[in-house]
């Protein structure tokens, strides 16, 4: 496991992390999104709140129950993710694992991925993906 301070790392969308937070919990899951970069220079110079930086950690990934929509269309996700926001001002408290193509095992986590990879790929060949262009998760 590679643990980064925060003056170098900067998480990545399909990074796998340990957030370890001050209080003591600690949670983990991969970065699902960033947020761009925010000019508040130009925010505060305009008279705007701040804003602050963030990435979300999905920390839970579950099957959708079956319904349809108030127009009688069925349902385009098949899933629900839990995921949690961390700002900017916390990612030094993130260590990074693995991204989802690393074959290089730094953590337990990443043993099955590595080691079975092929024989999931032909289980889940044409699978779910929630979004677009998104990496299949094996």
């Amino acid at each position: 496991m590679i643990h980064f301070n925060e003056t170098n790392y900067e998480p990545k969308v399909d990074d796998y992390v340990i957030w370890n937070r001050p209080n003591g919990d600690i949670e983990e899951g991969w970065v699902y999104f960033k947020g761009d970069p925010v000019d508040n220079e130009k925010r505060i110079k305009d008279g705007w709140k701040v804003l602050s930086r963030y990435i979300t950690i999905e920390t839970n990934v579950r099957d959708k129950p079956d319904c349809v929509y108030t127009s009688g269309k069925p349902m385009r996700h098949r899933m629900i993710h839990t995921l949690l926001l961390c700002n900017e001002e916390c990612w030094g408290e993130l260590e990074y694992v693995k991204h989802r193509r690393t074959r290089e095992i730094l953590h337990y986590s990443q043993y099955d991925d590595v080691n079975q990879e092929k024989e999931l790929a032909e289980v889940y060949k044409g699978t779910y993906k929630s979004q677009e262009g998104r990496l299949q998760d094996y």
